[in-house]
């Protein structure tokens, strides 16, 4: 393997044609320079510069190995220039995962703005569930993910990895627009206690939030439907089919046919976070979208109060 600061002398004595040109462009001494070439032409087992009057000249050998050494360089300026970039938040890519109820509104809007500020930064964007952007982030596959916990289920993390709350995040009830309770104000949970239910997630940790605050209310909920799809979940509750929870961030995404209430629970509320790495592996970027993501949420607002009703 040829010496790359070797070959960045060579290179300043093609350009300045003497050795003394190119110790004042390395700031080195003309005979470290000297040296240099000696030592390179021993690693090639080529004459690369021959002496003349006015300073040295390069052998065919020596035009060659410019020539591509030229090539390097500019690569390792660019691979330069590409660190410092990543190294501002600039630059580089970064791989963002997100549950599908934050992808209604807040993922969405975080990422146009940040786009907006850092258009060279390269997105990758995945969907997962908070669960599998725990894991993702702890196994480096992903830079950010967005996270949510409940009361009931609090997150594990492991040991080098931080969330950074963004916002408080209440669950409404979810009925269809003929339903008796459709124009109640607020609901509490053990009024829906004959109901059919669509739950929203059929797997990981948050499985059993819904028996669970359905039990602390006195009753067992009867789920028709589990669906990790939300448009089936909406979908369903329109067609009268059951009555399903929705988070306060994808009411926007609620269709004709449907109506939603707060609930009346202080359990069914959760706390959505952006987790990331430690420090000493968090991307400058990463830091940058969490900016992104917290202001996205300014810009929401604060949920309703439990006892104020909303309908869509």
């Amino acid at each position: 393997m040829l010496n790359v600061p070797r070959l960045r002398v060579l290179y300043e004595v093609a350009k300045a044609g003497s050795l003394t040109g190119a110790a004042k462009e390395l700031n080195y001494t003309p005979s470290a320079v000297s040296q240099q070439l000696a030592l390179l032409q021993k690693e090639t087992n080529a004459r690369l510069v021959e002496r003349h009057r006015r300073g040295v000249r390069l052998t065919e050998s020596g035009r060659q190995l410019v020539r591509h050494a030229a090539a390097v360089l500019a690569e390792l300026r660019t691979a330069e220039a590409a660190l410092d970039a990543v190294a501002r938040g600039e630059g580089g890519r970064m791989r963002l995962g997100s549950f599908p109820t934050a992808n209604a509104t807040l993922m969405p809007r975080a990422v146009a703005a940040f786009q907006a500020d850092r258009p060279v930064v390269e997105l990758d964007l995945v969907e997962l569930d908070s669960d599998e952007g725990l894991a993702q982030v702890a196994e480096h596959q992903l830079d950010i993910a967005l996270v949510y916990e409940f009361p009931m289920t609090p997150m594990a993390l492991a040991p080098d990895l931080e969330v950074l709350p963004l916002v408080v995040d209440p669950l409404h009830i979810m009925l269809p627009s003929d339903h008796p309770m459709a124009g109640k104000g607020s609901i509490g949970l053990a009024e829906l206690s004959g109901e059919r239910w669509i739950q929203g997630v059929r797997h990981g940790s948050t499985i059993q939030v819904l028996p669970q605050a359905c039990r602390a209310a006195g009753f067992e909920p009867g789920i028709v439907f589990r669906t990790d799809d939300q448009m089936a979940v909406r979908g369903l509750v329109a067609a009268g089919l059951g009555v399903a929870l929705v988070p306060w961030l994808a009411l926007s995404t609620v269709p004709p046919g449907v109506v939603v209430r707060p609930l009346d629970e202080p359990n069914l509320t959760r706390a959505v976070s952006a987790a990331l790495p430690s420090p000493a592996r968090r991307l400058p970027a990463a830091v940058a979208m969490v900016e992104s993501l917290r202001a996205v949420c300014a810009q929401l607002g604060t949920p309703p109060g439990r006892g104020s009703g909303r309908g869509r």
